[in-house]
């Protein structure tokens, strides 16, 4: 591991030497793919045609020469293919299986075609052996035909999204099999071989070439690999990573067992001031990855599970974008906070930090089937955000959006005077048309009308509290020049509700004709839901489970609607509340309890 550590790190320093061009018309990686799967079908071709003259004439060592010569061709055009991508900062060798692991599989695939064809045939009987050469010959064709249609089709993915002319592609190649079958199967050819059977062993192996190309299979996949952010030059800009205070970013990635990527960007706060970024220390500041960063690392529950059998993401990859910038992963400036004749200098590269996270996303997971993009606090803002790129990247993915515990109520305030020092708005998403004040109830209407065929969603409790919870901070944002007050969190729960109520209700109505945005509301004060366990168990107030709506959403169900629990004050157990109790908080029954409630005028 280290070594592909090492080489991803060369091929930063290469990507800074060798940028690649914004608008290219293949991205290098999927240049590399396409031309990879295109020779592995001529591999398999030349191969299958190989045997295919062996049928008639049995001339072994003729055979050998053009199986020796089919060899050469894909090991050097695979590796033309990588040096080419090496050259423009990608190292299309990590993204997919070595050319000699993809030669051993495809020839076990063929050996399997070849036995079956051949069993039961006379080949000293010159109609038979006619017809093994012809099924062979058609099999040859026909992977070699649906290579070449899955490189056309990564190549320019942004084409055929819906994969419609894939698909249609593919239906005319497998009539021409059928055909190809009946008439070398017309005469005597006692094949042990049937058409569906060697049709589905040339699917299977143009399926196994097309995962080993698209889903890199140097990515681990027992445990979350530490991937080491440098210094690159991605899509024609400059990006140097790093946490707040100037030290170094690292993020994380496990490969799953489907075709499906999960994107997770981290929580940890924000900071905006002198006082928040370096007195009180409102955000988390770096990446601890031998601690309590690590996914590998510690106790895991609710979606962060990928041992439970109920946990929808248990078999996905995962990219794991951890959070250290103060700038809920959007910002690209140094800002200096002062107070007085003190001053603290901030990095907020959180956008930077996204992006080279998002460069080894799309170089080592290609097109995956499905993407659930998210993020819990902070990482929600992030979440909604960078989907808007990310679309971009893989715009025949089927996609889904949900941000959790990130609801965007914030003051005007901090919107005008505080929210610029992190350099944002230089990274709004050029391909959602009309985004120019970066709040989540805008970016979201106009994300979810721009993308109509994602699903976009947001989850809170109604009461998120704490300090480090979504009223905690509003109350910060509503107190700016009274620290005094920072930490009465709630004493905003009730205001920050009812902006967060509306914010949901006017984003479904403004989402209306696309109809791909819900919102879901639980009762309780908890901040975020992605690691709790009550993703699976919680009812309360008639709510579905969270894992039952979110696999609703994925699976785009009558079941995704918008939720909201009644009774949404109750406190569930360990929700946050103010000790003692304060109003709104206080026991239900009045003065009795057990139960605790938020009541708001």
């Amino acid at each position: 591991m280290n070594e592909r550590i090492r080489a991803i790190a060369v091929g930063a320093a290469m990507a800074m030497l060798f940028p690649v061009a914004a608008g290219a018309a293949v991205y290098p990686v999927n240049a590399c793919v396409g031309t990879k799967m295109l020779q592995a079908g001529k591999y398999c071709s030349r191969v299958l045609m190989a045997w295919s003259a062996w049928d008639k004439t049995q001339d072994t060592a003729k055979r050998d020469l053009k199986l020796a010569a089919a060899s050469t061709k894909l090991l050097g055009k695979w590796s033309n293919a990588e040096i080419k991508s090496f050259g423009k900062g990608v190292i299309c060798s990590d993204t997919t299986a070595s050319s000699t692991d993809m030669q051993a599989a495809i020839d076990a695939a063929i050996a399997s075609v070849i036995t079956a064809v051949n069993t039961g045939l006379n080949l000293s009987d010159k109609a038979q052996a006619k017809c093994g050469a012809a099924v062979l010959k058609a099999a040859a064709k026909k992977c070699a035909a649906l290579l070449k249609i899955e490189s056309k089709f990564i190549q320019h993915l942004e084409k055929d999204p819906l994969s419609a002319l894939r698909n249609q592609k593919k239906t005319l190649v497998s009539q021409k099999f059928t055909n190809a079958w009946t008439k070398a199967t017309s005469g005597t050819c006692p094949t042990s071989a049937t058409e569906t059977g060697t049709e589905a062993a040339v699917d299977a192996l143009r399926d196994d070439v097309v995962r080993d190309t698209t889903v890199s299979p140097n990515v681990s996949d027992t445990s979350f690999d530490i991937i080491p952010a440098g210094p690159l030059t991605y899509e024609k800009r400059f990006y140097q990573p790093q946490c707040g205070r100037a030290t170094s970013y690292s993020f994380f990635v496990k490969r799953g067992s489907v075709n499906k990527l999960l994107m997770y960007y981290q929580g940890g706060g924000a900071c905006w001031d002198y006082f928040t970024c370096k007195v009180v220390g409102t955000y988390d500041q770096s990446v601890d990855i031998m601690g309590g960063d690590n996914p590998n690392l510690g106790s895991h529950s609710g979606l962060d599970d990928q041992s439970n059998p109920a946990n929808p993401f248990k078999d996905w990859s995962v990219v794991f974008v951890p959070y250290c910038s103060g700038d809920v992963h959007l910002g690209d400036a140094e800002a200096t906070y002062v107070d007085g004749s003190n001053s603290v200098t901030i990095q907020h590269r959180g956008f930077a930090n996204a992006k080279v996270a998002e460069k080894f996303a799309r170089e080592h997971f290609v097109n995956p089937d499905q993407i659930f993009i998210t993020g819990s606090s902070a990482g929600a803002y992030g979440a909604l955000l960078h989907a808007a790129w990310l679309h971009r990247v893989y715009p025949a993915s089927d996609i889904s959006v949900l941000g959790d515990a990130g609801n965007g109520v914030i003051t005007e305030d901090f919107r005008m005077n505080h929210f610029p020092a992190w350099g944002v708005n230089q990274n709004l998403p050029p391909n959602v048309p009309g985004l120019t004040d970066l709040t989540v109830p805008e970016t979201t209407v106009l994300a979810a009308t721009t993308f109509p065929r994602t699903r976009w969603a947001h989850y809170t409790s109604a009461y998120d509290g704490g300090t480090g919870g979504q009223t905690g901070f509003y109350n910060i944002m509503l107190n700016p020049d009274d620290i005094g007050l920072w930490l009465n969190w709630w004493s905003a729960s009730c205001a920050w509700n009812s902006i967060m109520r509306a914010q949901a209700q006017a984003t479904f109505a403004a989402t209306a004709t696309p109809d791909n945005y819900r919102y879901y509301i639980g009762t309780g004060s908890r901040h975020t839901m992605f690691g709790s366990s009550k993703v699976y168990t919680d009812t309360t107030g008639g709510v579905p489970t969270i894992v039952d709506w979110i696999n609703a959403m994925l699976n785009n169900t009558p079941d995704w609607v918008n939720v909201e629990a009644t009774n949404s004050g109750l406190l569930l157990p360990g929700d946050p509340q103010p000790s003692p109790l304060q109003a709104p908080f206080a026991l239900d029954p009045p003065g009795i309890g057990p139960d605790v409630k938020i009541t708001c005028p």
